[in-house]
């Protein structure tokens, strides 16, 4: 989400798998832009979303939550990470603060920024493997294995970038095995599809202990054309 749209309307909605015993695998996802409504009423609102339900007939859930200040992605995404307030994590935007313009843009990519330990860092702490893919503020994280998000222009250095800023060798392997992986600024449901893909191959092929998954296909489209559209509702 790049601005606070569908935060005011309800935060991105995630949902968390619960583990059934000590050593089971816990898998986060944050669909960006997702109001708890429309899972709650999806019948109402005529919203196909099998999964999604599942999700809330066989699990716990809230019929909204209280939004951190900005409502943004960044700063909530690392509330969702840290458990506390942009006060005091320090991710208190999406862009970096840059009066004159010298960052070209830049975003609150970089773990390092985030002031206070981690839902990843508290995974390794109880001896868990970790994975991620595309969760925002994760760049240099320590994430045994990070697909993190970042971009610059959307020109193929983009692919460089992440291919170096991935755990060593991730990416290679992952793209030999699942085709070519979306560009970071890619924020389209094809792009979600994409990394979905690549999300069950990691999970598939190391197993880890605790995961991140970060979805903005809805939340793009919200932006376009307005939460509980046709279009939106589509991209659910």
């Amino acid at each position: 989400m790049r601005g606070p749209l569908s935060l005011l309307l309800g935060l991105s909605f995630a949902a968390l798998v619960p583990a059934t015993a000590a050593a089971a695998p816990l898998l986060l996802i944050s669909i960006d832009g997702l109001r708890p409504a429309d899972v709650l009423d999806a019948d109402r609102r005529g919203l196909k979303i099998p999964v999604l339900r599942r999700f809330v007939a066989e699990g716990a859930y809230a019929r909204g939550v209280v939004g951190v200040l900005p409502t943004l992605t960044y700063p909530s995404h690392t509330t969702l990470i840290t458990g506390v307030s942009p006060a005091r994590h320090g991710v208190v935007n999406n862009l970096t603060f840059d009066p004159t313009g010298i960052n070209q843009t830049g975003w609150y990519w970089y773990a390092e920024d985030i002031r206070v330990p981690t839902l990843w860092t508290a995974a390794k702490r109880a001896g868990l493997s970790t994975a991620n893919v595309h969760w925002p503020v994760s760049v240099g994280a320590a994430i045994d294995h990070n697909l993190p998000q970042i971009w610059r222009t959307g020109h193929e250095d983009d692919r460089k970038l992440l291919r170096v800023l991935s755990s060593p060798g991730l990416l290679d392997r992952l793209e030999r095995e699942a085709g070519r992986y979306a560009q970071g600024i890619d924020e389209t449901v094809a792009g979600d599809a994409n990394r979905t893909a690549f999300a069950v191959r990691l999970i598939a092929d190391y197993k880890p202990g605790f995961t991140t998954v970060y979805l903005a296909g809805l939340d793009h489209v919200e932006h376009e054309h307005g939460p509980g559209s046709a279009e939106a509702h589509a991209a659910l």
